[in-house]
């Protein structure tokens, strides 16, 4: 029986990446406490929307491994979420920065591959 393992291979990178950018967007608002004054709100949105992201498009990788059509729904979900965190991102800074952002954007290309590959019929 064949197996879909790049949808798989995918989502792992993009979960990797995801949680390693919500790390440091969540540690970052913690940092910049004093400029921005609370920021709890800040830190639960980059948890809940990076590392969620990542999750559930991590399930939908394995889902999509056994090409099971869930699959597709949520590696798009968890790509759609770390689309909200790369926008959180951006309004938190009030602009765009390259460097903190890149590891939500690699999640994002990842995970985008991961979608792809996972709507592949066996």
């Amino acid at each position: 029986m064949k197996k879909n393992v790049a949808a798989l291979v995918f989502s792992i990178l993009g979960t990797v990446f995801g949680i390693i950018g919500a790390i440091i967007w969540a540690a970052c608002a913690d940092t910049c406490a004093d400029i921005v004054g609370s920021s709890t709100m800040w830190t639960v949105g980059f948890i809940v929307l990076g590392v969620g992201g990542g999750v559930v498009s991590l399930i939908g990788g394995i889902q999509a491994f056994r090409f099971r059509p869930a699959g597709f729904v949520m590696s798009l979900l968890g790509c759609l979420l770390q689309v909200g965190n790369l926008v959180l991102e951006c309004v938190f800074v009030e602009g765009f920065s390259f460097v903190l952002s890149l590891w939500t954007l690699l999640a994002i290309v990842m995970l985008v591959l991961a979608t792809v590959f996972s709507k592949r019929k066996s």
